[in-house]
């Protein structure tokens, strides 16, 4: 006669199988997060070789971050840098990261008469006005102002860099993987996702505000007639990363527009060379290897000091 089974014998089966799967999921999970950060990676590096074939044909100057497609006004939108690599790249889906919890922001206005280029938007956002940015239709990167300035209008003095400016190529950020989260791209709650903007990780009387680099006047100085900045401190990035999320970007720092924990401790960059690496948040922005740029090369070349300090970065 076969004998069946006992109870006890029933659960401790059951018992190995939950231990055996307690186990196996979380290394079963971090094997796809590696497949997506390795995915990322080669989607930067990518982009890097779009930028570097532009650069080639630019007389070694990289692409304005974003300016007025007319010049004057919205009515015909922006011009973003990942419209200008368009032609190079040839290929939208590398603007968007598989870690991207959003899976990339659309444009500041798009056509809604095809649904933002069949891609639609990120749930929450809402097109400024009915026109075309000239802007991939989902996108988890931004550029480094310092090195990629926006252009708002053309009294701004900001200017396009020369890939000779940059005193480290291979170890200064131009792109950098962009937040997921709406509200650290928004200057008011429920406001338009400004994700044509750039980032930059300084801040304008050493620690008081954070710099916007579009003329906006601080303490009555506009903040690209500065003589000096300040890096930021990884704690004031922090805060500017975790408040952001519970209420909006407006006058914090701008690195707030970054997501620099996409993969676990870090996340993956596009250098000035148009290399492309895996780096921490405190790793960016070690003041004695700060990889954000030496000097503010895209608003005049201004010294950058390290934190509370009047001593220039390394």
């Amino acid at each position: 006669m076969k004998k069946a089974f006992t109870l006890i014998e029933l659960l401790v089966v059951i018992a190995i199988i939950a231990i055996l799967a307690a186990i196996l999921f979380p290394v079963f999970a971090q094997a796809k997060n590696a497949a997506k950060k390795t995915q990322d990676l080669s989607n930067i590096k990518q982009i890097g070789t779009a930028l570097q074939l532009y650069i080639n044909d630019s007389d070694d100057v990289y692409p304005i971050s974003y300016y007025l497609t007319n010049g004057v006004n919205e009515t015909a939108g922006y011009t973003h840098w990942s419209g200008t690599l368009q032609p190079y790249a040839k290929n939208r889906e590398l603007f968007v990261s598989p870690g991207d919890k959003l899976q990339g922001i659309a444009p500041n206005s798009w056509l809604t008469t095809n649904n933002n280029q069949g891609k639609g938007p990120a749930a929450g956002q809402t097109s400024r006005a009915n026109v075309l940015d000239v802007q991939v239709p989902r996108l988890s990167y931004v550029a480094n102002a310092l090195i990629m300035p926006g252009k708002p209008t053309a009294a701004i003095g900001t200017v396009a860099v020369g890939s000779g400016a940059i005193d480290d190529p291979s170890g200064t950020i131009i792109i950098a993987p962009m937040s997921d989260t709406l509200n650290c791209v928004r200057d008011a709650a429920s406001g338009p996702a400004l994700s044509y903007r750039p980032t930059n990780p300084l801040v304008e009387a050493n620690g008081v505000a954070g710099f916007q680099g579009a003329g906006v006047a601080v303490d009555g100085i506009s903040d690209i007639s500065r003589t000096v900045y300040w890096a930021i401190s990884v704690n004031a990035a922090q805060n500017a990363l975790n408040q952001c999320r519970t209420s909006n970007a407006a006058n914090l720092a701008n690195i707030a527009y970054t997501s620099p924990l996409r993969f676990d401790n870090g996340a993956n960059y596009v250098n000035s060379d148009t290399s492309a690496r895996f780096r921490t948040l405190a790793d960016t922005l070690n003041p004695d290897q700060f990889k954000w740029g030496k000097r503010a090369y895209g608003f005049g070349g201004q010294q950058i000091n390290k934190p509370g300090t009047t001593v220039s970065v390394d």
